[in-house]
């Protein structure tokens, strides 16, 4: 019976613990998806260039010139790849459904007419990005009763 009980404690020790840790890798895997964020936006707001030609883009992507329409490539693809990857840390289990949802949102009306189009260069991008991101993103922008609230 004793051997029994210790054994029964030890599970739950062990089942506490791996709780304890499933929240500390998603609390560091939203802290690294923050930081991704604010980082790449700040980027953007203190260059001058960078944000003109966010812009620019955002209006009149076709008007821009073939440095700046490198640039707008560059900053796009910076934004896909945080995207996906907060994705595959969702479908991993390191992002939390609630701290998803702000992604999702975001991903979801960027190519339906919210504030930055980014519809309009996907082409560019999606053959660089994973096949299941991909298609969520696709299916996202093709389904509106998918989008989030």
């Amino acid at each position: 019976m004793i051997g029994a009980a210790a054994v029964l404690i030890g599970l739950v020790f062990v089942g506490l613990e791996l709780r304890q840790n499933t929240e500390a890798i998603q609390a560091s895997s939203l802290q690294n998806q923050t930081d991704a964020s604010t980082e790449f936006l700040l980027l953007i707001a203190s260059d001058h260039e960078l944000s003109r030609i966010w812009l620019e883009a955002s209006s009149n992507p076709d008007g821009l010139n073939e440095i700046d329409r490198v640039r707008f490539f560059l900053i796009s693809r910076a934004r896909w790849l945080r995207m996906q990857n907060a994705y595959l840390q969702w479908r991993r289990g390191t992002l939390n459904d609630e701290d998803w949802t702000l992604y999702n949102r975001l991903i979801c009306t960027s190519g339906t007419g919210g504030a930055m189009r980014f519809a309009t260069n996907w082409n560019d991008h999606n053959t660089a990005l994973a096949a299941s991101f991909v298609e969520f993103v696709e299916n996202c922008w093709a389904d509106p009763l998918q989008q989030p609230q």
